[in-house]
């Protein structure tokens, strides 16, 4: 009898759904450990993905395990990236996937972090591979301290980087104490910090079977999948892990700040801080998915280059093919970062926010967001069929509790009506803040 057809006896529990839409399957294992993965079976293809999705990222810096308050320096989250996927001597991860065939990858956000690769042959070799490297690592000091110079480069890169000036200074104005103001990263004096204490602290609290979920897709063993996996899983789950946030006042903390560089040429960014999410008013769930993808389709229909602000601003000589936008929401907090270079920043500022709020006020073009809501529904659908895209998807559900099928029906409850009542923080002036960049 295979695991599958024994997997009461093993701790775990499956449901499996079918999208009614492309007939594809989604099946979801748990484990009693607390553990979930998700399959999304691809017979037929050729290429793997799996991905280990962490709800760990650069805003936990503080928290409870156990009931004891645990602090750890800015940028933690990403040294300890570094430290599961680093090259050792050894070729360290990176060097032994890629000698089993395997292309892999992390990151770390605000939010996450995660771990993926993709592999056409030796898969399960490499998926067992990777969960020892992310449930096991190697985390004394001398490993921390083979990676700090890594990190500090990398930082000192960053503070040379116009953009990346730009977009802090941004935060800095729109937030007071929550950690997203701070480069995910950290600082140059919080890395120093940065201990091996740290970050077994942070690995037995979030890198536990009960907090992480396990994503794969294409054509594979899944009973060899999740027979490797019972050897780094426990047989109860671990203790409650409550993140601590600092209170966060609904108004921006600055309306404008200036930064003088060595550069070509000078560039602005206009934030919106949306009251509506933060520490003490957060969101999670299809509330919050859904949040996000009605407002990415809102900004395309209002911030595109086809639009009427994009137009103005561009026939004025405000701006160029930089100009862009990018949203962040998650569950503890939100805004809208709009800008781009300028050769009059203050300007182009100036009548961008004129612009944006006019547009807001005389209410969303019903016809454009179905036009851009089709659109973006047709390529969700179609990307179902790649390996990686969906399987990344799913990976990124898993911090919200959703699935990959869940999308459809958020885009059929979409109107353009919802859409513009939540959010109405563009409305209000007082959300705004700007961030300027120019020359020395």
């Amino acid at each position: 009898m295979s695991i599958i057809e024994q997997s009461a006896q093993y701790g775990f529990h499956m449901q499996e759904t079918r999208d009614h839409l492309t007939g594809q399957t989604l099946r979801t294992w748990r484990h009693k450990s607390g553990m979930m993965v998700k399959v999304l079976p691809r017979p037929g293809f050729s290429k793997r993905f799996a991905a280990m999705t962490v709800p760990y990222g650069s805003i936990h810096q503080s928290f409870t395990a156990n009931g004891r308050r645990i602090d750890v320096p800015a940028g933690s989250a990403h040294f300890l990236e570094h430290c599961v996927f680093s090259r050792d001597d050894e070729g360290g991860l990176l060097g032994k996937l890629s000698a089993l065939g395997a292309s892999a990858n992390a990151y770390t956000s605000h939010t996450h972090t995660m771990y993926f690769f993709s592999a056409v042959h030796n898969f399960e070799d490499a998926l067992k591979l990777y969960l020892g490297a992310v449930l096991d690592p190697y985390l004394e000091q001398d490993r921390v301290e083979a990676e700090r110079p890594v990190i500090l480069a990398e930082l000192s890169q960053y503070l040379d980087d116009p953009d990346n000036r730009c977009y802090m200074q941004l935060l800095e104005n729109l937030y007071e104490g929550h950690p997203v103001k701070q480069d995910i990263g950290g600082t140059l004096d919080s890395v120093v910090d940065i201990n091996s204490d740290h970050l077994k602290s942070i690995h037995s609290a979030y890198y536990r079977p009960g907090s992480l979920s396990l994503t794969v897709a294409g054509d594979f063993d899944e009973e060899k999948i999740l027979a490797d996996l019972l050897e780094f899983l426990p047989e109860r789950p671990g203790p409650e892990i409550i993140a601590i946030f600092p209170d966060e006042p609904e108004n921006v903390i600055r309306t404008e700040s200036q930064l003088k560089m060595d550069i070509s040429a000078p560039s602005f960014l206009c934030g919106i801080k949306d009251p509506e999410i933060l520490p003490h008013k957060t969101k999670s769930g299809l509330d919050l998915v859904g949040r996000q993808r009605a407002a990415r389709l809102m900004f395309d229909t209002l911030l595109s280059p086809v639009s009427p602000v994009y137009e103005t601003l561009y026939s004025e000589g405000l701006i160029n093919e930089s100009f862009g936008y990018h949203y962040a929401c998650e569950s503890s907090f939100a805004f809208l970062a709009i800008g781009g270079e300028s050769p009059e920043p203050e300007k182009a500022s100036d009548r961008l926010i004129e612009l944006l709020m006019q547009a807001v006020t005389d209410g969303i073009d019903n016809k454009m967001f179905e036009i851009q809501k089709r659109a973006a529904a047709g390529d969700f659908v179609r990307s179902l069929d790649a390996v990686e895209h969906s399987g990344m998807v799913q990976a990124q559900c898993n911090l919200h509790k959703v699935d990959l099928f869940d999308y459809p029906l958020l885009y059929d409850k979409m109107d353009a009506a919802a859409a513009d009542y939540m959010l109405s923080f563009l409305r209000n002036r007082e959300n705004y803040s700007v961030s300027i960049v120019r020359e020395q």
